[in-house]
């Protein structure tokens, strides 16, 4: 826990300190970020030692894009994505160990994402404190290939904003090799054109509220096994079409708190013009994610493209000058305050709370080359 809550702290005094001094702490959080993620040994429950398996067997680049092109299968795994085996090839044909590749992976992830936000971003402390709580540890450690394809999306939203949709569409389709679950991100280019106010914002908000009660008649299984049956993966979609797994009512009001102050300072993000417009578009989705369908597992998969826009959202609200100081200040300690809580907690809770002690392959001897 002391290697996150260091980064957290210089990240959080990113916020306090002046524009020089704030952007060699950005750097210094993102190395360490990249050092968490891309070393960490054995973190992240069982999936880190499938990916393991997977990495180890996959064939030649090759083979793999033989079997992209043509259909013709020479020992490519087929329960897993073509992209994502690609880029495993790529990692055993630089010699480099498991080790090695998701140090170079999660290089790639924070790569993306940065290069992707720097020109939607306004306060980068925010929007980190948030990632570290709500998409870190699930999307760098745990579920890899689709936390690629979320640093894919980050990429892909200025081609949203600056109105590229051949560009959007071909980002898409990259991570959607990576992770099939990324074909939500296809329609998402058109979310630029939901009409939005101050007053749609909060009807929504209202008229979903209610929904969360009904939740239980809601039946998605026979849309999900259509879109199962189209993209494929269908034995390692088991339980998708099923409501088994319910999203924790603690997402729907850390949603409804976003959105409320969304509601609030509505004109203080919408200031920040397109870039604030279609954020506040696409976060909007996480209204009926987290009331009328929070029974569907499914959803635990997608939500992370639309809760990404919390911590950009909250940046455009503390750096708006229609704001007092004083405002922005307890805004801004309030939202540092109850991000690391929620990180915190993350922690302790998951897989009774195997990420709490850190451990880097680095100090366990490991070669990043095999």
């Amino acid at each position: 826990m002391i290697i996150y809550s260091l980064t957290y702290a210089i990240n959080a005094l990113s916020t306090a300190v002046k524009k020089k001094d704030e952007k060699i702490l950005r750097i210094i959080v993102f190395l360490l970020l990249i050092f968490m993620s891309g070393t960490r040994y054995y973190m992240g429950g069982s999936d880190v030692y499938t990916y393991e398996n997977v990495y180890n067997g996959v064939p030649q680049i090759s083979a793999v894009l033989k079997y992209i092109f043509t259909g013709v299968n020479e020992g490519v795994n087929i329960n897993y994505e073509s992209g994502y085996i690609l880029l495993c090839s790529i990692g055993r044909f630089l010699r480099l160990s498991y080790f090695g590749f998701l140090l170079a992976y999660s290089t790639l992830f924070y790569v993306l994402l940065y290069n992707g936000l720097k020109g939607i971003i306004e306060e980068w402390g925010i929007f980190l404190a948030l990632f570290m709580y709500k998409l870190m540890f699930y999307n760098t450690f745990i579920s890899i290939r689709q936390g690629m394809t979320l640093a894919v999306f980050c990429y892909a939203l200025k081609y949203i904003v600056n109105k590229k949709p051949v560009r959007y569409m071909l980002c898409c389709l990259v991570a959607f090799y990576i992770h099939r679950g990324a074909i939500i991100l296809f329609p998402l280019y058109f979310a630029q054109y939901i009409p939005m106010s101050k007053k749609i914002l909060r009807n929504l908000a209202i008229g979903f509220a209610p929904t969360w009660f009904l939740k239980n008649l809601v039946d998605l299984s026979g849309l999900i096994e259509k879109v199962i049956s189209v993209i494929g993966f269908e034995q390692k979609s088991e339980g998708w079409a099923e409501s088994l797994e319910r999203i924790s009512i603690i997402h729907t009001l850390e949603c409804y708190i976003i959105i409320i102050l969304c509601i609030i300072f509505y004109d203080q993000i919408v200031e920040f013009g397109r870039k604030g417009l279609i954020s506040l578009k696409l976060v909007i989705f996480t209204l009926p994610i987290f009331t009328l369908c929070s029974n569907w597992i499914i959803l635990t998969r997608e939500k992370d493209y639309f809760v990404l826009f919390y911590g950009i959202l909250l940046g455009y609200i503390v750096v708006s000058r229609k704001l007092d100081l004083s405002i922005r200040l307890i805004i801004k300690r309030c939202i540092l305050v109850a991000a690391f809580v929620g990180m915190v907690r993350y922690v302790l809770v998951f897989d009774g709370g195997e990420l709490w002690h850190f451990t880097s392959f680095i100090f366990k001897g490991c070669s990043i080359f095999s």
